[in-house]
């Protein structure tokens, strides 16, 4: 017995095959491509039998081989959903089912269509296993796990338009910029014409809400109404909610304020906006955590939702612990969704918290110290000396900078910065898809396995 039977035409062929091999993941899906034996009578049993039927509409859907499978299925099940691929009108007399739009689907996980199938279908027939994590996501321009670098104006060793500068040099793939330096410094028009050039060459941005700088500032004038400028005057593919910092003790009302941010901010961009999800910093707050962040999930259906490291406990520890108690909640859902975490940037951190479950990161780390790539430490921005050369950095990019002795002390710390960051991604993604979470850890922190599974119980089961 399937859990979902595929309708569509044979023109729709690429599209059902494709569906068919995401949602085999979670479900028994049948399809005629498995027809063995008579055609009408393996059609008939299969249909007779299912729990769920997608139906492929498009301008090809009003033919006999479409419509006369729906007409058996309706004596069967009432639970039919379609699938709009195209504007043509929905095959008679099937217009009054919900459909979901899948017009621009491509095949992302992440879509919205995608997703609110996935959730559709778990209505009816629960998911075998969990979601896995899919390799990218943005129309394949954010892979997974993924580390921005962000850029603010408060206590790091470079202006924001010297940084985007470095950033676009460098041809860092992802980058986090605060509205709040985008409306306040006095270089904002460099700041936006560095992010226009960033962007043209490839580059993905998020723009972040700006509260961080504002509370570090101590700025009370910090606005809705600053973002919505901010949004309207930089291009950017990603945009955090206008989030609320000290938020609500009723979990109902967090849930709620997360909701109406989010939709009220949807209207000063055209791209994604992304949820932040607040709690008291007490253990009642982040006992909730987990619950909240799911039904924002369910309500929203994000690309991201992020949430603050510092308020997922005190110490690494119980980060761990609270990151896995909210992947945990999230694994019941029928489709994975994707966390970010605010503010780490730490080598360590970002290889344990990615193992806990946590999916993207952002951090100043890059422009505040000196990494050590050998050891995967950070020192003192002016320690810098001490670690130029390292071999596991060597690369063509870094040839290029040491041999300009032209280059500034602080530009050659940051390009070094940053070509280790991006090298640590690049493994940590290598390593996670061949499920060597485990031998990551352990090679990023230099501790033994039975040292991390003693600090973070459970962290790789």
């Amino acid at each position: 017995m399937a859990d979902v039977y595929l309708v569509y035409a044979q023109e729709n062929h690429d599209t059902a095959r494709h569906l068919y091999q995401l949602l085999s993941l979670r479900w028994d899906v049948w399809w005629d491509d498995q027809i063995v034996g008579r055609y009408n009578s393996e059609i008939k049993k299969n249909i007779a039998e299912t729990k769920c039927i997608i139906a492929l509409f498009s301008s090809f859907a009003d033919k006999p081989t479409v419509t006369e499978e729906l007409k058996m299925g309706e004596t069967f099940t009432q639970n039919i959903i379609p699938l709009t691929l195209d504007n043509s009108a929905p095959p008679y007399p099937f217009g009054a089912y919900s459909s979901i739009d899948f017009r621009t689907w491509q095949g992302e996980h992440d879509h919205p269509g995608f997703q609110q199938l996935q959730r559709r279908i778990g209505s009816v027939v629960a998911p075998k296993g969990t979601p896995s994590r899919p390799e990218q996501i943005a129309d394949k321009k954010v892979p997974l796990p993924s580390i921005f670098m962000s850029v603010s104006s408060h206590e790091t060793q470079f202006s924001p338009v010297d940084a985007l500068t470095a950033l676009k040099i460098h041809k860092t793939p992802a980058i986090l910029v605060s509205a709040y330096d985008l409306i306040k410094s006095k270089n904002r028009k460099k700041m936006i014409s560095q992010i226009k050039s960033y962007r043209k060459q490839g580059g993905f941005v998020l723009i972040d809400s700006g509260h961080y700088e504002a509370f570090r500032l101590n700025d009370k004038d910090w606005k809705d109404s600053n973002l919505k400028q901010a949004l309207f005057e930089t291009p950017h593919d990603w945009a955090f909610c206008f989030d609320r910092i000290k938020p609500n003790s009723n979990p109902d009302r967090v849930v709620r304020e997360i909701i109406n941010a989010v939709e009220r901010n949807s209207k000063f961009t055209t791209a994604p906006v992304l949820p932040i999800v607040h709690v008291k910093p007490n253990d009642e707050g982040i006992k909730n955590l987990p619950q909240i962040v799911r039904r924002v999930s369910e309500y929203l259906l994000p690309p991201v939702i992020a949430i603050p490291e510092r308020e997922l406990g005190a110490g690494l520890a119980n980060r761990v612990k609270t990151v896995k108690a909210i992947r945990a909640e999230l694994n019941k859902l029928s489709y994975y969704q994707p966390i970010h975490l605010l503010g780490t940037g730490h080598p360590w951190s970002i290889a344990i918290l990615a193992a806990a479950g946590a999916d993207t990161f952002d951090g100043l780390e890059w422009c505040r110290f000196s990494v050590d790539p050998d050891k995967e430490r950070l020192h003192h921005f002016q320690h810098f000396d001490f670690f130029k050369g390292k071999s596991s950095l060597s690369s063509t990019f870094l040839d290029i900078v040491n041999a300009d002795t032209q280059i500034e002390y602080a530009a050659r710390v940051a390009f070094h910065n940053l070509e280790y960051y991006q090298l640590l991604g690049d493994l940590m993604r290598k390593m996670f898809l061949t499920g060597s979470e485990e031998a990551f850890v352990l090679g990023v922190t230099g501790m033994k396995s039975n040292e991390i599974r003693t600090i973070f119980p459970g962290i790789f089961s």
